[in-house]
């Protein structure tokens, strides 16, 4: 767990850094999609990114993580990854994007707070990053096989076998392996993420729970057209399936 050298020190700056967590995670966005833009095509989502909920998310973990470490230091918070874990799970988080986050976090920590950030802080920090990261990646790693992944990657085509009309503004899709392959084991309210290829030839993914009780090889899944409001864009990938998805189409 947290050595007590570095618990001391993330208990006096964890005000400070909590009250500069907003900026400091928008600015750790745009300067990693600046210089990786390949990384919005299929892993993170575009409406999250623009509407603040990704940095708003992350921002939240750091220092719910920090909180907890602090508050029972003998007990290492799992319970507060457990949602985070699945969610990388299911959009292909890999060990290596853990280096690439901890490289672009820590540069934004330190452009942000300046000459606060000094050795002893940076170092604190940086072992409640890996604490938690290392938590993550042994959590993604048992859950990979649970989920039935295969090695050779994450996605598989579906194919919609039905469209159901639930109201002017949801669909449901009943789908199904478009290999013929059995589908993954499923849990009753469990979520799947969905990836489509987007009109400008990126590809955008959201996840949405099965609808229907899992069984046999068929899922379902309910969409709802997303409008935008003030401050978050209308819904990509919802608004595409149901704009443009029909039965025999894939997904």
């Amino acid at each position: 767990m947290l050595s007590a050298e570095s618990a001391s020190v993330v208990r006096a700056t964890l005000p400070a850094v909590s009250e500069a967590l907003d900026e400091i995670t928008s600015r750790f966005y745009g300067t990693l999609f600046q210089d990786r833009p390949q990384l919005l095509d299929g892993l993170f989502n575009r409406g999250n990114q623009a509407g603040g909920a990704q940095r708003r998310a992350l921002a939240g973990s750091i220092a719910a993580f920090a909180g907890a470490l602090l508050d029972h230091p003998a007990t290492r918070p799992d319970a507060l990854l457990e949602r985070i874990a699945h969610k990388h799970v299911s959009v292909g988080v890999t060990d290596d994007q853990y280096t690439i986050v901890h490289e672009y976090l820590f540069a934004a920590i330190a452009d942000v707070l300046g000459d606060a950030v000094t050795a002893e802080v940076a170092a604190a920090w940086d072992e409640v990053y890996w604490l938690m990261a290392g938590a993550l990646i042994a959590m993604e790693a048992r859950l990979s096989p649970e989920a039935g992944l295969r090695p050779e990657g994450i996605w598989r085509r579906w194919t919609v076998v039905e469209r159901r009309t639930e109201t002017p503004d949801v669909v449901s899709f009943v789908i199904s392996p478009a290999d013929g392959k059995p589908a993954p084991r499923a849990r009753a309210g469990q979520y799947v993420s969905v990836r489509v290829r987007m009109p400008d030839g990126v590809r955008q993914l959201r996840q949405y729970s099965l609808s229907s009780a899992p069984g046999g090889d068929l899922r379902r899944i309910t969409v709802k057209r997303v409008f935008g409001t003030e401050g978050s864009p209308d819904g990509e990938v919802s608004n595409l399936l149901f704009d443009e998805v029909c039965a025999a189409a894939t997904s």
